[in-house]
């Protein structure tokens, strides 16, 4: 049962190439990754790697799929247009739609319960587990310990996750729904967590759903704090027509929270800390609830000798790189 995943990036050539090579060393078949900046230097890279697909989404590749409207404003919309189009295009049995910074965590074969999975019109979905910062100054890269998503009453989740429980979906700062994978071919379309069916008069509703028994996303919201402020101004930057469509509520809390206490990169820094770093009453809020897991995810142990530079130094000076508006905020 032949398996890969798809992703739009524009991210740290590191991270994007860590993702690649992870996916293919624990049972991939292929990687497909769609460059959003056509002027990614990470093409050439991802070009060498056996089992990685290329895609620079350019204004040729954008003219090509939308002749009269070009590339779309939203990143949802430009991501579900690249991931069915892998999935038109590949020879896979079975594709996940993840994002850069998300890592599949096998803890059974997952190319063996895809080959049990006889419903084709049901996606199977992957939960996720977002990261948790250790509770020093982190030393790697993907050091920390996980956070199930959950669904508490609302007295349990402030018991759970208070005092930011405002800012939180499902247990999540990010998103609670985990991603999914569809079989290649069998008429459900991927969107950016689950998929659909066509419907009654050509209307997309949602696919039935069967979740995984034998594997859950790792989501890394943001590697470093300067890597999620990034993302924060990423998302201030959108139009905000699009921020309507793409931030759910809690997000936005958040990210206004974040953007109100980043004055300075030390600022953002300790307001980071603040909502993502584990602390002793963090932990035992999410042990009391079982949320909270301990996961020996090492992509340098397992990608070998091939695995890039994963320092933080390095993966920060990719960042600011990539987005020098990020020093004139900071005074960096």
């Amino acid at each position: 049962m032949r398996w890969g995943v798809v992703l739009t990036a524009n991210e740290p050539v590191a991270l994007v190439e860590t993702n690649v090579r992870w996916h293919l060393a624990t049972g991939a078949a292929a990687v497909h990754v769609f460059l959003d900046d056509p002027d990614d230097p990470a093409a050439d890279v991802l070009s060498g790697i056996p089992g990685c697909k290329v895609q620079r989404c350019d204004e040729a590749y954008w003219r090509a799929r939308r002749p009269n409207k070009g590339r779309p404003l939203s990143q949802m919309r430009r991501q579900t247009i690249n991931a069915n189009r892998a999935q038109n295009r590949c020879d896979l049995d079975w594709l996940f739609h993840i994002d850069a910074d998300e890592f599949i965590w096998q803890d059974g074969d997952l190319a063996d319960e895809l080959a049990s999975h006889g419903e084709p019109q049901t996606e199977v979905n992957l939960p996720v587990l977002e990261r948790i910062f250790p509770k020093n100054t982190q030393s790697t890269l993907f050091e920390g310990a996980f956070r199930a998503s959950s669904d508490l009453s609302p007295e349990e989740a402030e018991a759970a996750l208070a005092p930011f429980t405002g800012f939180m979906k499902r247990g999540q700062y990010s998103h609670g729904a985990g991603k999914s994978g569809v079989q290649v071919g069998a008429g459900l379309r991927l969107g950016v967590h689950n998929a659909t069916r066509t419907g009654s008069a050509g209307r997309q509703r949602r696919a039935a759903k069967r979740v995984s028994s034998t594997a859950r996303l790792l989501h890394f919201d943001g590697m470093t704090p300067l890597h999620w402020l990034m993302k924060v101004l990423r998302y201030r930057q959108t139009p905000p027509e699009v921020q309507v469509v793409i931030l759910q509520p809690h997000r936005a809390e958040q990210i206004a929270w974040m953007l109100e206490n980043a004055n300075t990169l030390q600022d953002a820094q300790a307001a980071h800390r603040t909502l993502f770093a584990m602390t002793d009453a963090r932990h035992a809020q999410l042990a009391r609830f079982d949320l909270l897991h301990d996961i020996p995810f090492d992509p340098v142990r397992v990608i070998g000798p091939a695995c890039p530079d994963l320092s933080i130094a390095a993966f920060d000076a990719d960042v600011l790189r990539r987005n020098p508006q990020l020093a004139t905020l900071l005074n960096v």
